[in-house]
């Protein structure tokens, strides 16, 4: 026989970044809201990120930081980071005495570089506002019920509701425990969840070059997706790190997500002096005698190690003025596209978050609910939208899950204040 909680106008499953801004948004509304988390404390994927230190949101104004994430998925978070723009969430930390600063790449961090003080202003901002929160239980099912939703807790114990949001994360970073349980409750609902795949990993080549340069670093370089046909449909002006697996930092792992999303679509390239086109190269680089790979190293800003790779390549033993015209067109090529044999990314394991998800034409974008199915919200990973390193993730998932916290308050009360009580406040 089942146990049963008492009935909650709220359940928010999830203690994540979106979870607890669900929580305290819908909890200023609402006087009944349960937060269902299956760790032992709230906020692990936030105390992770950034190396501990949590790059928490973008300095980009909503306009600009709307279209990181593409046409399809700036329109529809449009409505969420307008209704909380960045600088809303720099307010909410400062209120809870976390001050942030601005760094390069349009960062915000907090000033303690500790990503605890985010996690412990926004876990005391949802308990304020008189979120309830019921730590290591996990929701094993998910379903309507003839007065809202009814969910199961570590199989045995049951809690019915009004509204549910759903805030329990992708499937990036299993070693915290996420598994990505919100996918499967979705489908089993009959709606369409596009295949989840890793996003924002640093990406595998298996060639030995590559290898051989770990450590070096590529500050001043644009990567590029480009199409079989050449076209350049996709680039970013971010890093580049070598590693013993492959390639890593901002530029990699911003592109991994539609590599792994169009394997055979693109090829990885990465354009080393983009502040030069190939006739001004042209003219550097191939007269005189001796020197080849110095001059590449000094006009083009290319490390010596990875100059003496394009010149072995392209011009071993050569004098710059006696280059073959292939080999000049081949070495050009490369300093301007060098392309990697990318076989896809390091996997979950090393991705920060999650691209696919749930179709976005089957969520209300001004409400986050699901169309289909009245009381049922969805936030953050489990949606079909990503975005770049710069504190993107976090900024669609606080925004997302404000939109649902405050629309689940207005459905839960309409629905249940006969039974579930009346809105402590006002939303």
């Amino acid at each position: 026989m089942q146990e049963a909680l008492d009935p909650t106008t709220i359940v928010i499953v999830g203690a994540g970044a979106a979870g607890l801004v669900a929580a305290a948004e819908a909890a200023q509304a609402a006087n009944s809201v349960l937060v269902i988390e299956k760790r032992e404390q709230p906020g692990i994927k936030i105390l992770i990120s950034g190396g501990g230190h949590c790059n928490v949101t973008t300095t980009l104004p909503p306009r600009e930081a709307e279209a990181q994430f593409g046409p399809e998925g700036g329109r529809f978070l449009r409505h969420a980071i307008r209704a909380v723009p960045p600088e809303r969430i720099r307010a909410w930390l400062r209120e809870g005495g976390v001050e942030t600063f601005e760094a390069e790449f349009d960062k915000v961090w907090p000033v303690s570089r500790r990503a605890k003080d985010v996690v412990r202003v926004l876990y005391e901002r949802a308990q304020r506002a008189g979120a309830r929160f019921c730590f290591g239980r996990s929701v094993t099912s998910l379903e309507a019920s003839d007065d809202g939703w009814r969910l199961v807790v570590d199989g045995a114990t049951t809690v019915d509701t009004k509204a549910v949001i759903l805030a329990c994360g992708g499937l990036s970073y299993p070693k915290t425990g996420t598994t990505g349980d919100g996918y499967h409750w979705l489908r089993e609902l009959g709606l369409r969840v596009r295949e989840p795949r890793p996003a924002l990993a640093p990406l595998r080549v298996d060639d030995a070059w590559v290898h051989e340069l770990a450590g070096l670093t590529l500050d001043d370089v644009e990567v590029q997706l480009r199409e079989q046909s050449g076209r350049i449909v996709w680039r970013r002006h971010r890093p580049v790190l070598f590693t013993h697996k492959g390639l890593s930092g901002p530029g990699p792992m911003d592109a991994s997500g539609r590599l792994e999303r169009e394997p055979e679509r693109y090829r990885f390239c990465v354009d080393l002096c983009p502040g030069l086109d190939e006739e001004q190269l042209k003219k550097e680089l191939f007269v005189g005698n001796a020197g080849l790979e110095a001059r590449i190293a000094r006009h083009c800003g290319v490390p010596r190690r990875l100059a003496a790779v394009l010149v072995e390549r392209h011009a071993k033993g050569i004098a710059p003025s006696e280059v073959t015209k292939d080999a000049r067109r081949a070495l050009l090529a490369d300093l301007k596209g060098l392309a990697f044999d990318v076989r896809g990314s390091l996997g979950f394991g090393q991705a920060e978050v999650t691209t696919g998800g749930l179709e976005l034409d089957q969520v209300d974008p001004r409400t986050m609910e699901v169309r289909q199915h009245e009381g049922l919200y969805v936030t953050g990973e489990l949606l079909d939208v990503d975005g770049p390193i710069g504190g993107f993730s976090f900024l669609a998932a606080f925004a997302t899950g404000a939109l649902a916290g405050r629309a689940a308050a207005v459905r839960g009360w309409r629905r249940g204040q006969a039974s579930f009580g009346t809105p402590s406040r006002a939303a």
